[in-house]
């Protein structure tokens, strides 16, 4: 097996797969208006252990996709997309920061005092989700022009749509004041699918087959 491209495979598998398992983790809310449906998420348990894993399957990513541009995992033509979807990544990571930490401000939000994380962590995430959600769309069409087989077709089909939903998701609810756009957050799962079945089309291609010695065996 190619070391730098199994390299890159296992890194985007692990990458892709805590970024889902994060997303999937992530609080469900209730409540009409933009204020209620946060506080009742702050609230959860599952509101740190959920964006902590957003953020480690996020830096997993930024740093294989570092490993894939000084190996041209993707091919010549890739590399500008890589390079992107590298700083989208490192931009999802460090809003996830005030995002983790906001859960800490959940008695200021319900008594009207200051919430600075909360508010870093709204602004951030009005750049965060087109970021990670644009730049995956277009390393995810570039792979599969590149490569051209039905299987980076599919995936890419996928993380395209998911990474246009989702980058939507960031602006148009940090602009409007109901929760009608909080529907476009789960489009994550498909971005963190792309990533996961990449790292496997990448890991099968490199496998190198195994040879017996029959001769030598006797």
């Amino acid at each position: 097996m190619n070391e730098s491209g199994s390299g890159v495979g296992i890194g985007l598998v692990v990458g892709g797969l805590v970024y889902g398992v994060g997303g999937q983790l992530h609080p469900r809310g209730e409540g009409s208006s933009k204020l209620a449906y946060i506080a009742s998420m702050l609230g959860q348990e599952s509101w740190a252990a959920s964006h902590l894993l957003s953020l480690l399957g996020l830096v997993v990513i930024a740093v294989t996709l570092v490993g894939a541009y000084q190996t041209s995992a993707f091919g010549a033509r890739a590399q500008m997309w890589v390079a992107a979807a590298t700083v989208g990544a490192g931009l999802g990571a460090i809003e996830l920061l005030p995002h983790s930490a906001a859960a800490g401000e959940l008695n200021s939000l319900e008594n009207g005092y200051a919430t600075p994380l909360l508010d870093l962590h709204l602004w951030l995430q009005m750049f965060a989700t087109p970021a990670v959600g644009l730049t995956t769309a277009a390393l995810a069409i570039a792979v599969a022009r590149g490569e051209g087989t039905a299987a980076a077709k599919t995936l890419a089909f996928v993380g395209a749509c998911s990474g246009i939903a989702y980058a939507f998701a960031g602006p148009l609810t940090g602009l409007t004041d109901g929760v009608t756009f909080v529907v476009l957050f789960p489009a994550a799962f498909g971005i963190a699918i792309w990533y996961l079945g990449t790292g496997i089309r990448l890991l099968a291609r490199h496998r190198a087959p195994v040879r017996v010695d029959l001769v030598g065996a006797r």
